[in-house]
C-alpha cells in the first residue's frame, strides 16, 4: 500500500550508482521486463535518460511529470517504484529541505545476463513467469559460443610483451581516478523484508504445487529449522517439500521431508576442504579481553558462515578423513539446532569442541556441555570460546582433598628407628606382692575346678 508521505506534488531527482550500456537495457527489456512489467520498465528507462552522474538543485522536478510522461496516476507509479526496488533496479531515499520533500532515486544496472541465470531467485522467477519455451529461448539468446578448440595452441600477446610500465607505483590522481569512478555494488535481490527467511519467494515457488493452503505457515518452525540446519535456499527447500507432499491430500509429510533432505545431502555434500585447511578444532582463548589467534578467527568465521550440517561433515573430516558422519550425531545436532536455546554459530562451536576431545558426537556429551553453557549464561559463539577457556582453566588447577585440615598422629615411640628397650629393676616388695597375686589366682582356680568335677 502507497504511504501516505508518498505524495504527487513532492520533488524528486534521478541519481547513477552505475553505468547503463546498450547491452544492460537489452538484458532490462528481455529478462527482467516479464517480471516487473511494462510501466515499470518504462519508468526505468525514462528515470535513465534523465539521470545526471551529479545532479544540481535545479534538476528536481515535480512527480507529477513522472506521471504525466508515463499516463499514470501516484497509486501505479509507486507500484512500478517497488518494483523496480524488489529486483535490485533502484533504491529510494527520502528527505525533507526548505521546499518540502523530495525524492532521490538511484538507479542501478542490472546483472549480466549469465549472473541472471546462475542466480536461483532470478531464473526461477523468469522460468516460472514465462514458461519452459520462452524461457529456453531467452538462454540461446545470451549463450556465448566460444571459438576455443581442444586442440588450438594459445598464442595471444600478453600485456608486457607490448608495453613496458616506468613505474610500479601508482602516483597520485591515478589513485584517486580510481576511487572516482568506483561504482556502489548492485542490491542483493530478495523478496524478504531482510529479517529473515525468504518465506514469500518459498510460498510464490509452491504456489503451483500440490502442497494444501496453510501448510507452510502451518510448519513454519519446522522449515526455518531445516532450512538453516542444512542452508537451504527457498528454491531448494521448495523442490524437497513437493517431493515429501501428498498428491491426494496435500499435506507435508515432515518425517519423510528430513528423511529426503538428510539423504540428499549425504549423495551431495559439498567437497571437504583439505586437512590443511580443515576447521580447527576449538582452543581455550575468549573473545574480547583476550585476543585471538588466527587460527581461532578462522574457526569463529567458519562457525557464523557454515550451515551446522555442513560444519559437523567438515569437523568429522578435520578430525580424521576417515570418519563418518552417523546418523545419531546429525539427530543429536539437530534436535540441539531445533531448541533454539543457541545460535547456529554458537552449536557449531560445540560441535568443534566435542570433537576436540572426541571422536563422535553423543547426545550425553550435546546435553552435558549445553546444561553447563546456559547455566554460565552462554549466548554466542565468543562466550562459548571464553566458557571453554575458564572450564579447562579449572580442570588445570590442582584440587584439594576436602576442606578440613588433615590430622597429624604422633609416632611412637617403638617405630622410630633408633628406639632401644629400656630395662626397669623390680623390687623385692613389688614381687612379693605379684607372687600373692599369682597364689590367691591359682587357688581360686583349683576351687572352681575342684567344684565343676563334683
Amino acid at each position: 500500500m502507497r504511504p501516505q508521505n508518498y505524495m504527487a506534488q513532492d520533488d524528486y531527482i534521478v541519481v547513477q550508482a552505475t553505468y547503463f550500456s546498450d547491452h544492460d537495457q537489452d538484458v532490462v527489456v528481455n529478462l527482467y521486463q516479464p517480471l516487473i512489467g511494462p510501466v515499470a520498465l518504462a519508468l526505468y528507462l525514462s528515470l535513465w535518460q534523465t539521470s545526471h552522474a551529479k545532479p544540481l538543485r535545479s534538476d528536481r522536478k515535480k512527480q507529477t511529470a513522472l506521471m504525466d510522461l508515463l499516463g499514470v496516476d501516484l497509486d501505479t507509479l509507486y507500484d512500478a517504484r517497488i518494483h523496480l526496488e524488489a529486483m535490485g533496479l533502484m533504491k529510494t531515499y527520502t528527505a525533507v529541505d526548505q521546499n518540502g520533500r523530495y525524492w532521490a532515486y538511484e538507479l542501478y544496472r542490472p546483472v549480466a545476463a549469465n549472473a541472471f541465470f546462475q542466480d536461483d531467485t532470478l531464473s526461477l522467477l523468469l522460468y516460472d513467469r514465462v514458461g519452459q519455451t520462452r524461457y529456453d529461448t531467452l538462454v540461446q539468446r545470451y549463450t556465448i559460443h566460444t571459438v576455443k578448440a581442444a586442440a588450438w595452441q594459445d598464442v595471444s600477446a600478453q600485456l608486457l610483451d607490448v608495453f613496458q610500465l616506468t613505474s610500479v607505483a601508482l602516483p597520485a590522481p591515478v589513485v584517486a581516478s580510481q576511487q572516482a569512478v568506483a561504482q556502489k555494488p548492485l542490491p542483493e535481490v530478495t523478496l524478504s523484508d531482510g529479517a529473515g527467511y525468504d518465506w514469500a519467494l518459498l510460498d510464490q515457488l509452491l504456489s503451483r504445487s500440490d502442497l494444501a493452503a496453510g501448510q507452510v505457515a502451518k510448519n513454519r518452525s519446522a522449515l526455518a529449522q531445516l532450512a538453516t540446519f542444512y542452508g537451504l535456499t527457498p528454491p531448494v527447500l521448495a523442490r524437497h517439500i513437493m517431493q515429501a507432499t501428498s498428491p491426494v491430500s496435500g499435506q507435508l509429510a515432515m518425517p519423510r521431508l528430513k528423511q529426503i533432505i538428510e539423504q540428499t545431502y549425504a549423495k551431495q555434500r559439498p567437497h571437504l576442504t583439505a586437512k590443511t585447511d580443515a576447521i580447527p578444532a576449538a582452543t581455550p582463548k575468549a573473545a574480547g579481553s583476550i585476543k585471538l589467534t588466527a587460527q581461532q578467527q578462522t574457526l569463529l568465521q567458519q562457525a557464523k558462515s557454515t550451515p551446522p550440517r555442513e560444519f559437523l561433515e567438515q569437523a568429522k573430516h578435520a578430525k580424521n578423513s576417515n570418519l563418518f558422519v552417523a546418523s545419531s550425531e546429525t539427530r543429536a545436532v539437530s534436535q540441539l539446532a531445533s531448541r533454539q536455546v543457541f545460535d547456529n554459530a554458537t552449536v557449531n562451536i560445540l560441535v568443534s569442541y566435542i570433537l576436540q576431545n572426541y571422536d563422535s558426537v553423543t547426545q550425553a556429551l550435546i546435553d552435558n556441555i549445553a546444561n553447563r553453557w546456559l547455566g554460565e549464561n552462554v549466548n554466542s559463539p565468543e562466550a562459548a570460546l571464553k566458557a571453554i577457556d575458564d572450564y579447562q582453566a579449572k580442570q588445570r588447577k590442582p584440587k584439594p582433598r576436602n576442606g578440613r585440615p588433615s590430622r597429624q598422629e604422633a609416632t611412637p615411640d617403638w617405630m622410630k628407628k633408633d628406639y632401644q628397650p629400656t630395662k626397669e629393676t623390680v623390687s623385692a616388695a613389688t614381687k612379693q606382692e605379684l607372687a600373692a597375686q599369682l597364689a590367691e589366682l591359682e587357688a581360686l582356680r583349683k576351687e572352681q575346678s575342684h567344684g565343676t568335677n563334683e
